[in-house]
Order: C-alpha cells, then sequence, then structure tokens
C-alpha cells in the first residue's frame, strides 16, 4: 500500500511539472518607436498572444498587425494601409529560444535570444538578450531589439523618409501564466 501511494504522488508530481512547464499570455505587450526629429512616431499592442516553454527556452509570439494604437488615427490607417499592408499581411510571429536558459532557479536572469521575426511574409534572424523574472506563479519576460522596415520590404515614399526612422526600436513585456492541459 505504501509502495502505491509513493507511486502515486511521484505520477501526480511529474504531471504537475509537465502542466507548469508551459507558460501562456494573450495580453502581452509590443510596442515600437520609429520617430524622428521631425515625427514622434509610437504604437503599442497589448494583445500579443505568446507561449514560454520551461523545459527547453522556447518561445513563440504571433500578433495581429491592425491591433496596433497610435496616438493619431491617420498614422494608424497609414501604417496598415501603405506601409504593412495589414490586409495582405495580417500577422507578425516571432518563434525562438533562450540560449542556455536553466528552469531550476529564476531570479531575474538575462540569457541571449535567438530566434526569427516574420512580417510581411518575410523572415529575419533576431539576436538580443531577453531578462526574465518570476512574479508569483508567471514569468515575466522583457526583451528590446532594433527592426528594419527595408528588412522586411516596407517601402517608405522618399517625401515622407525623414520623417520614419529607419532604425525601429521594438520593446516587448509579456507576462505569461502557467498553461492548464
Amino acid at each position: 500500500m505504501t509502495r502505491q501511494l509513493t507511486i502515486i504522488w511521484y505520477l501526480l508530481a511529474v504531471l504537475c511539472v509537465q502542466a507548469q512547464a508551459t507558460y501562456t499570455t494573450r495580453t502581452g505587450e509590443i510596442r515600437f518607436n520609429a520617430s524622428t526629429p521631425l515625427e514622434d512616431i509610437n504604437a503599442i499592442n497589448s494583445e500579443v498572444n505568446g507561449i514560454f516553454k520551461k523545459d527547453n527556452g522556447d518561445i513563440g509570439a504571433v500578433l495581429l498587425i491592425r491591433d496596433f494604437r497610435f496616438r493619431k488615427k491617420l498614422m494608424e490607417e497609414h501604417f496598415n494601409e501603405n506601409y504593412i499592408e495589414s490586409g495582405k499581411f495580417p500577422k507578425a510571429t516571432f518563434r525562438g529560444t533562450l540560449a542556455g536558459f536553466r528552469n531550476d532557479s529564476i531570479l531575474r536572469e538575462e540569457y541571449p535570444l535567438n530566434g526569427v521575426l516574420t512580417i510581411r511574409e518575410i523572415e529575419r534572424e533576431i539576436s538580443t538578450v531577453a531578462a526574465i523574472r518570476q512574479r508569483g506563479e508567471n514569468l515575466v519576460l522583457e526583451t528590446e531589439f532594433i527592426a528594419r522596415p527595408e528588412d522586411f520590404d516596407i517601402r517608405v515614399p522618399r517625401l515622407l523618409f525623414k520623417k520614419i526612422a529607419q532604425e525601429v526600436k521594438v520593446s516587448v513585456s509579456m507576462e505569461l501564466q502557467p498553461s492548464e492541459k
């Protein structure tokens, strides 16, 4: 009887660990800043879907382009229709890995983050550093990187060339909750 209870407790412990190995969110936040001295261009998307696999450090994110919000409605309209063409290319994705991630203890540690960012169906490799820390049962992941519009075939008319940054600062923040299986 004692042996059976030990086996049952062991199986329950394994199942609990596996259930907590995946963390997800539907409210991740991505901001970008494409400002220049001539124009203030900032946008935020607070509806980013994210997943993190604690056992191997894999990360994935997907967002709808139309969910970016700008200070001015006209900027939002131009962004969606003229530059990113969100009707034709409705989403952006990222898939990558925290290199050397250890899941045994998470304080506030930084790890190299390597992955592939896909915008307008064009894939580009991204290498940066990501910070991950524990907040209660949740994990908070934050990172920043630079994206260049020309790398994703986003054409800026000559007339507006000096109003839109050629290097766009992208900031990511996701609070991921343990996933229920």
